[in-house]
Protein backbone atom coordinates (compact mmCIF):
# COMPACT_ATOMS: atom_id res chain seq x y z
CA UNK A 1 0.00 0.00 0.00
CA UNK A 2 1.58 3.75 -0.87
CA UNK A 3 0.81 6.13 1.48
CA UNK A 4 1.33 9.67 0.91
CA UNK A 5 1.28 13.45 2.47
CA UNK A 6 -0.99 15.92 0.84
CA UNK A 7 -0.68 19.36 1.81
CA UNK A 8 -3.95 21.41 1.51
CA UNK A 9 -4.57 24.97 1.01
CA UNK A 10 -7.34 27.02 1.38
CA UNK A 11 -7.81 29.20 -2.06
CA UNK A 12 -11.15 30.76 -1.07
CA UNK A 13 -13.42 30.64 2.06
CA UNK A 14 -14.51 26.96 2.82
CA UNK A 15 -17.21 25.93 4.97
CA UNK A 16 -17.88 22.36 5.68
CA UNK A 17 -20.88 22.13 7.76
CA UNK A 18 -21.09 20.50 11.28
CA UNK A 19 -24.88 20.06 10.72
CA UNK A 20 -28.20 21.77 11.56
CA UNK A 21 -27.88 20.67 15.17
CA UNK A 22 -24.62 22.68 15.54
CA UNK A 23 -25.94 26.15 15.62
CA UNK A 24 -24.59 29.27 17.29
CA UNK A 25 -27.25 31.70 18.96
CA UNK A 26 -27.61 35.09 19.15
CA UNK A 27 -29.14 34.49 22.73
CA UNK A 28 -26.34 32.57 24.78
CA UNK A 29 -23.66 31.18 22.26
CA UNK A 30 -21.77 34.55 20.99
CA UNK A 31 -21.62 38.25 21.67
CA UNK A 32 -20.65 40.40 18.34
CA UNK A 33 -18.26 43.37 18.79
CA UNK A 34 -17.59 45.38 15.71
CA UNK A 35 -15.38 43.15 13.51
CA UNK A 36 -15.51 40.51 15.94
CA UNK A 37 -17.61 38.11 17.27
CA UNK A 38 -17.04 36.52 20.93
CA UNK A 39 -17.89 33.15 21.64
CA UNK A 40 -19.08 32.60 24.83
CA UNK A 41 -18.23 29.64 27.41
CA UNK A 42 -21.93 28.76 28.04
CA UNK A 43 -20.89 25.71 30.93
CA UNK A 44 -19.10 29.01 32.72
CA UNK A 45 -22.06 30.54 31.68
CA UNK A 46 -24.48 27.91 32.93
CA UNK A 47 -22.49 27.66 35.73
CA UNK A 48 -22.63 31.40 37.09
CA UNK A 49 -26.41 31.52 37.53
CA UNK A 50 -27.38 27.80 39.00
CA UNK A 51 -28.94 28.38 42.23
CA UNK A 52 -30.60 31.56 41.43
CA UNK A 53 -33.93 30.97 40.32
CA UNK A 54 -34.56 35.01 38.69
CA UNK A 55 -31.59 34.47 36.66
CA UNK A 56 -32.76 31.71 35.48
CA UNK A 57 -35.55 32.13 34.70
CA UNK A 58 -34.62 35.64 33.06
CA UNK A 59 -32.01 33.77 30.93
CA UNK A 60 -34.67 30.78 29.93
CA UNK A 61 -37.02 32.96 28.93
CA UNK A 62 -34.66 35.23 26.89
CA UNK A 63 -33.08 32.52 24.79
CA UNK A 64 -36.62 31.00 24.30
CA UNK A 65 -37.05 33.97 22.37
CA UNK A 66 -34.44 32.99 20.11
CA UNK A 67 -37.38 32.71 16.87
CA UNK A 68 -38.43 35.89 17.55
CA UNK A 69 -35.94 38.44 15.90
CA UNK A 70 -38.13 40.99 17.66
CA UNK A 71 -36.77 39.84 20.74
CA UNK A 72 -35.36 42.04 23.63
CA UNK A 73 -33.35 39.87 24.95
CA UNK A 74 -29.24 40.33 25.16
CA UNK A 75 -26.74 38.33 25.94
CA UNK A 76 -24.66 41.31 26.55
CA UNK A 77 -27.25 43.57 28.67
CA UNK A 78 -28.06 40.13 30.72
CA UNK A 79 -24.06 39.57 31.62
CA UNK A 80 -23.43 42.64 32.44
CA UNK A 81 -26.69 44.11 33.86
CA UNK A 82 -27.92 40.78 36.01
CA UNK A 83 -24.94 39.12 36.37
CA UNK A 84 -22.67 41.82 37.13
CA UNK A 85 -19.91 40.82 34.99
CA UNK A 86 -18.44 41.48 31.54
CA UNK A 87 -18.44 39.91 28.68
CA UNK A 88 -14.86 38.64 28.75
CA UNK A 89 -15.34 36.71 32.24
CA UNK A 90 -17.37 34.14 29.69
CA UNK A 91 -15.11 34.82 26.38
CA UNK A 92 -13.93 31.22 24.60
CA UNK A 93 -12.77 32.48 22.02
CA UNK A 94 -12.73 35.22 19.21
CA UNK A 95 -13.05 35.03 15.48
CA UNK A 96 -13.27 37.88 13.16
CA UNK A 97 -16.82 38.46 11.18
CA UNK A 98 -17.06 40.54 7.94
CA UNK A 99 -20.50 42.45 8.24
CA UNK A 100 -22.97 42.66 10.82
CA UNK A 101 -24.77 39.08 11.70
CA UNK A 102 -27.85 40.71 13.28
CA UNK A 103 -28.69 37.94 15.42
CA UNK A 104 -28.38 35.63 13.04
CA UNK A 105 -27.51 31.70 13.81
CA UNK A 106 -24.68 30.85 12.66
CA UNK A 107 -23.71 27.47 11.16
CA UNK A 108 -20.61 25.89 12.21
CA UNK A 109 -17.67 24.41 10.84
CA UNK A 110 -17.45 20.80 11.31
CA UNK A 111 -15.16 19.87 14.15
CA UNK A 112 -13.89 17.73 17.33
CA UNK A 113 -13.61 19.39 20.25
CA UNK A 114 -13.86 23.13 18.91
CA UNK A 115 -11.00 22.02 16.49
CA UNK A 116 -12.26 22.04 12.88
CA UNK A 117 -11.02 20.01 10.07
CA UNK A 118 -11.48 19.16 6.68
CA UNK A 119 -13.09 15.28 6.32
CA UNK A 120 -12.07 12.84 4.59
CA UNK A 121 -15.72 11.59 3.21
CA UNK A 122 -15.54 15.43 1.45
CA UNK A 123 -12.22 14.99 -0.30
CA UNK A 124 -12.94 11.70 -1.48
CA UNK A 125 -16.21 12.10 -2.66
CA UNK A 126 -15.19 15.06 -4.86
CA UNK A 127 -12.20 13.56 -6.44
CA UNK A 128 -14.40 10.51 -7.33
CA UNK A 129 -17.24 13.09 -8.67
CA UNK A 130 -14.11 14.53 -10.99
CA UNK A 131 -13.05 10.55 -12.15
CA UNK A 132 -16.68 9.87 -13.14
CA UNK A 133 -16.73 13.33 -15.18
CA UNK A 134 -13.28 12.39 -17.06
CA UNK A 135 -14.39 8.49 -17.45
CA UNK A 136 -17.52 9.75 -19.18
CA UNK A 137 -15.78 12.16 -21.19
CA UNK A 138 -12.57 10.49 -22.02
CA UNK A 139 -12.85 6.64 -21.85
CA UNK A 140 -14.92 4.28 -24.37
CA UNK A 141 -16.53 2.94 -21.69
CA UNK A 142 -17.88 6.53 -20.78
CA UNK A 143 -18.76 6.99 -24.42
CA UNK A 144 -21.23 4.16 -24.50
CA UNK A 145 -23.12 5.00 -20.96
CA UNK A 146 -23.45 8.63 -22.60
CA UNK A 147 -24.45 7.27 -25.50
CA UNK A 148 -27.42 5.50 -23.38
CA UNK A 149 -27.85 9.10 -21.54
CA UNK A 150 -28.27 10.61 -25.26
CA UNK A 151 -30.60 7.85 -26.53
CA UNK A 152 -32.58 8.33 -23.25
CA UNK A 153 -32.97 11.88 -23.87
CA UNK A 154 -33.69 11.87 -27.67
CA UNK A 155 -36.97 9.64 -27.28
CA UNK A 156 -40.00 11.79 -28.05
CA UNK A 157 -42.14 9.97 -25.30
CA UNK A 158 -40.94 11.59 -22.03
CA UNK A 159 -42.40 8.86 -19.54
CA UNK A 160 -40.13 6.82 -21.50
CA UNK A 161 -37.49 8.45 -22.14
CA UNK A 162 -37.65 9.44 -17.98
CA UNK A 163 -38.00 6.37 -16.98
CA UNK A 164 -34.82 4.96 -19.22
CA UNK A 165 -32.61 7.80 -17.25
CA UNK A 166 -34.09 7.02 -14.35
CA UNK A 167 -32.30 3.24 -14.87
CA UNK A 168 -29.33 4.93 -16.35
CA UNK A 169 -26.55 4.83 -13.45
CA UNK A 170 -22.89 6.03 -14.77
CA UNK A 171 -22.04 5.35 -10.98
CA UNK A 172 -21.97 2.13 -10.63
CA UNK A 173 -20.98 1.28 -14.61
CA UNK A 174 -17.43 3.70 -13.81
CA UNK A 175 -16.59 2.00 -10.34
CA UNK A 176 -18.51 -0.97 -10.28
CA UNK A 177 -21.14 -2.12 -7.65
CA UNK A 178 -21.00 -1.28 -3.91
CA UNK A 179 -19.31 -4.73 -3.06
CA UNK A 180 -16.81 -4.30 -5.99
CA UNK A 181 -16.27 -0.79 -5.86
CA UNK A 182 -13.06 0.36 -7.53
CA UNK A 183 -12.55 3.18 -5.13
CA UNK A 184 -12.19 0.97 -2.30
CA UNK A 185 -8.76 1.07 -3.29
CA UNK A 186 -8.40 4.64 -2.15
CA UNK A 187 -8.39 5.60 1.01
CA UNK A 188 -8.40 9.40 2.53
CA UNK A 189 -7.71 10.67 6.18
CA UNK A 190 -9.38 13.42 8.12
CA UNK A 191 -7.09 16.31 8.08
CA UNK A 192 -4.95 17.48 10.49
CA UNK A 193 -6.67 19.40 13.11
CA UNK A 194 -6.80 23.38 11.68
CA UNK A 195 -6.34 26.20 14.34
CA UNK A 196 -9.73 28.00 15.34
CA UNK A 197 -7.89 31.27 15.24
CA UNK A 198 -8.42 30.28 11.21
CA UNK A 199 -11.91 30.68 11.11
CA UNK A 200 -14.23 33.85 10.48
CA UNK A 201 -17.72 34.17 10.27
CA UNK A 202 -18.79 35.56 6.68
CA UNK A 203 -22.46 35.85 5.35
CA UNK A 204 -23.04 33.47 2.32
CA UNK A 205 -26.19 34.54 -0.10
CA UNK A 206 -27.50 33.01 -3.23
CA UNK A 207 -26.95 35.56 -6.15
CA UNK A 208 -28.60 35.35 -9.22
CA UNK A 209 -27.03 35.54 -12.55
CA UNK A 210 -28.42 38.28 -15.17
CA UNK A 211 -31.06 36.96 -17.76
CA UNK A 212 -32.91 38.01 -20.67
CA UNK A 213 -35.88 38.28 -18.07
CA UNK A 214 -34.08 39.70 -15.51
CA UNK A 215 -31.32 42.12 -16.12
CA UNK A 216 -29.92 42.81 -12.59
CA UNK A 217 -28.19 40.56 -10.60
CA UNK A 218 -30.44 39.34 -6.86
CA UNK A 219 -29.91 38.05 -4.16
CA UNK A 220 -31.08 36.20 -1.53
CA UNK A 221 -32.27 39.37 1.38
CA UNK A 222 -31.33 37.48 4.26
CA UNK A 223 -27.52 36.00 4.20
CA UNK A 224 -26.78 32.48 5.81
CA UNK A 225 -23.90 33.17 8.48
CA UNK A 226 -21.08 30.68 8.77
CA UNK A 227 -18.05 29.57 9.97
CA UNK A 228 -15.73 29.63 7.24
CA UNK A 229 -12.31 28.20 6.97
CA UNK A 230 -10.05 31.17 5.50
CA UNK A 231 -8.09 31.83 2.06
CA UNK A 232 -4.51 30.70 2.72
CA UNK A 233 -4.86 27.99 5.26
CA UNK A 234 -2.97 25.40 5.46
CA UNK A 235 -3.67 21.62 6.37
CA UNK A 236 -2.67 18.28 5.65
CA UNK A 237 -4.17 14.55 4.79
CA UNK A 238 -2.71 11.11 3.93
CA UNK A 239 -4.21 9.31 0.64
CA UNK A 240 -3.87 5.56 0.27
CA UNK A 241 -3.69 3.40 -2.26
CA UNK A 242 -4.20 -0.28 -1.63
CA UNK A 243 -2.39 -2.45 -4.44
CA UNK A 244 -5.62 -3.68 -6.16
CA UNK A 245 -5.41 -7.52 -6.93
CA UNK A 246 -6.78 -7.16 -10.36
CA UNK A 247 -6.48 -4.53 -12.74
CA UNK A 248 -9.29 -1.72 -12.13
CA UNK A 249 -8.76 -0.17 -15.34
CA UNK A 250 -7.87 3.24 -13.62
CA UNK A 251 -4.31 3.75 -14.56
CA UNK A 252 -3.73 5.74 -11.32
CA UNK A 253 -5.04 3.15 -9.04
CA UNK A 254 -3.12 0.03 -11.02
CA UNK A 255 0.06 2.15 -11.25
CA UNK A 256 -0.49 3.86 -7.28
CA UNK A 257 0.33 6.90 -9.35
CA UNK A 258 -0.85 10.41 -7.51
CA UNK A 259 0.22 12.62 -10.50
CA UNK A 260 -2.00 10.74 -13.11
CA UNK A 261 -4.69 10.74 -10.20
CA UNK A 262 -4.11 14.68 -9.55
CA UNK A 263 -4.06 15.32 -13.46
CA UNK A 264 -7.42 13.54 -14.01
CA UNK A 265 -8.98 16.35 -10.81
CA UNK A 266 -7.20 19.32 -12.65
CA UNK A 267 -8.38 18.01 -15.87
CA UNK A 268 -12.25 18.61 -14.87
CA UNK A 269 -11.59 21.63 -12.23
CA UNK A 270 -10.13 23.85 -15.50
CA UNK A 271 -13.59 22.53 -17.74
CA UNK A 272 -15.73 23.77 -14.25
CA UNK A 273 -13.83 27.64 -14.67
CA UNK A 274 -13.92 27.58 -17.67
CA UNK A 275 -18.15 26.95 -17.62
CA UNK A 276 -18.12 29.57 -14.67
CA UNK A 277 -16.46 32.13 -16.82
CA UNK A 278 -18.67 31.64 -19.64
CA UNK A 279 -21.42 31.94 -17.54
CA UNK A 280 -20.20 35.25 -15.59
CA UNK A 281 -18.80 36.93 -18.84
CA UNK A 282 -21.58 39.72 -19.38
CA UNK A 283 -23.28 39.44 -15.76
CA UNK A 284 -23.16 42.81 -14.24
CA UNK A 285 -22.33 43.05 -10.43
CA UNK A 286 -19.73 39.60 -10.71
CA UNK A 287 -16.45 41.14 -11.56
CA UNK A 288 -14.68 40.49 -8.67
CA UNK A 289 -15.89 36.78 -8.58
CA UNK A 290 -15.25 36.76 -12.25
CA UNK A 291 -11.83 38.15 -11.69
CA UNK A 292 -11.42 35.13 -8.99
CA UNK A 293 -12.29 32.66 -12.09
CA UNK A 294 -9.72 33.83 -14.59
CA UNK A 295 -6.99 34.12 -11.50
CA UNK A 296 -7.93 30.35 -11.20
CA UNK A 297 -8.03 29.67 -14.42
CA UNK A 298 -4.98 30.27 -15.10
CA UNK A 299 -3.89 28.65 -11.88
CA UNK A 300 -5.12 25.32 -13.21
CA UNK A 301 -2.95 25.22 -16.26
CA UNK A 302 0.70 26.34 -14.69
CA UNK A 303 0.03 23.72 -12.16
CA UNK A 304 3.45 21.00 -11.49
CA UNK A 305 2.10 17.21 -11.64
CA UNK A 306 2.14 16.90 -7.78
CA UNK A 307 -0.50 19.80 -7.90
CA UNK A 308 -3.90 19.62 -7.84
CA UNK A 309 -7.05 22.48 -7.44
CA UNK A 310 -10.61 20.87 -6.27
CA UNK A 311 -13.92 22.24 -4.82
CA UNK A 312 -14.93 21.02 -1.35
CA UNK A 313 -17.77 21.53 1.10
CA UNK A 314 -20.90 23.93 0.66
CA UNK A 315 -21.60 26.56 -2.09
CA UNK A 316 -21.19 24.07 -5.04
CA UNK A 317 -22.85 24.23 -8.14
CA UNK A 318 -25.16 20.93 -9.39
CA UNK A 319 -22.33 20.87 -11.84
CA UNK A 320 -19.76 20.09 -9.16
CA UNK A 321 -21.82 17.70 -7.48
CA UNK A 322 -22.78 15.75 -10.35
CA UNK A 323 -22.23 14.57 -14.02
CA UNK A 324 -23.68 17.77 -15.62
CA UNK A 325 -19.75 18.81 -16.66
CA UNK A 326 -20.44 15.87 -19.02
CA UNK A 327 -23.34 16.80 -20.15
CA UNK A 328 -23.20 19.90 -20.52
CA UNK A 329 -20.13 19.67 -22.75
CA UNK A 330 -19.68 19.26 -27.12
CA UNK A 331 -18.85 15.95 -26.15
CA UNK A 332 -22.83 15.07 -25.35
CA UNK A 333 -24.23 16.89 -28.07
CA UNK A 334 -25.66 20.46 -28.67
CA UNK A 335 -27.33 22.58 -25.75
CA UNK A 336 -30.40 22.21 -26.43
CA UNK A 337 -29.91 18.57 -25.67
CA UNK A 338 -28.34 19.27 -22.49
CA UNK A 339 -31.54 21.78 -21.97
CA UNK A 340 -33.85 18.28 -22.79
CA UNK A 341 -32.02 16.60 -19.86
CA UNK A 342 -32.23 18.96 -17.17
CA UNK A 343 -36.13 19.00 -17.76
CA UNK A 344 -36.56 15.40 -17.95
CA UNK A 345 -34.34 14.37 -14.76
CA UNK A 346 -35.04 17.94 -12.77
CA UNK A 347 -37.89 19.54 -13.83
CA UNK A 348 -35.92 22.57 -15.08
CA UNK A 349 -36.57 24.38 -18.08
CA UNK A 350 -34.63 27.48 -17.68
CA UNK A 351 -31.60 28.80 -19.08
CA UNK A 352 -28.69 29.03 -18.09
CA UNK A 353 -28.68 27.16 -15.11
CA UNK A 354 -28.22 26.92 -12.49
CA UNK A 355 -29.29 30.34 -12.27
CA UNK A 356 -27.70 31.06 -9.05
CA UNK A 357 -24.76 30.92 -6.96
CA UNK A 358 -23.54 30.63 -3.33
CA UNK A 359 -20.98 33.23 -2.52
CA UNK A 360 -19.13 35.36 0.00
CA UNK A 361 -20.99 38.91 -0.60
CA UNK A 362 -19.29 42.28 0.71
CA UNK A 363 -21.45 45.06 0.81
CA UNK A 364 -24.08 43.61 -1.76
CA UNK A 365 -21.15 42.53 -4.15
CA UNK A 366 -19.95 38.45 -4.68
CA UNK A 367 -16.47 38.53 -4.11
CA UNK A 368 -15.70 35.21 -3.63
CA UNK A 369 -17.18 31.58 -4.71
CA UNK A 370 -16.96 28.99 -1.87
CA UNK A 371 -14.90 25.57 -1.19
CA UNK A 372 -11.60 25.91 -3.59
CA UNK A 373 -8.50 24.29 -2.17
CA UNK A 374 -5.17 23.25 -3.49
CA UNK A 375 -3.91 20.27 -3.00
CA UNK A 376 0.34 19.30 -3.02
CA UNK A 377 1.81 16.18 -2.98
CA UNK A 378 4.71 16.23 -0.37
CA UNK A 379 7.77 13.88 -0.47
CA UNK A 380 7.78 11.51 1.94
Amino acid sequence: MASHTIKLTTLSPLHIGAGDEYILSPYSDYVQRGDSLIYIDTKKLQKSIQGDKALVDAFVNGIRQFENNRSTFVLEDFISGQLGMEIDDFAAHVVKIEGDCKKAHIHRFISTAGKPFIPGSSLKGAIRTAVLVDWLLNRKEGELEMNKIRAAVNNNDTKKAKEALENINPEQACFGSIEYDVFRHLRISDSVFIDASNLMVGGMKRVTLPSEKKKKQQQSKIPQWSEVICPSVETTFSLSMITPLETTGFDFLDHQSVSQLFSIVNQVSGISCRRELAMLKSAQGFSVFADFYKKLEKHVTSLKPNEAIIRLGGGKTWFDNSIGLSIDSNEFGPVKLFQKYLDLLLGIESSPFPTTRSAIVKNDVPVYPLGWVKLTLLKN
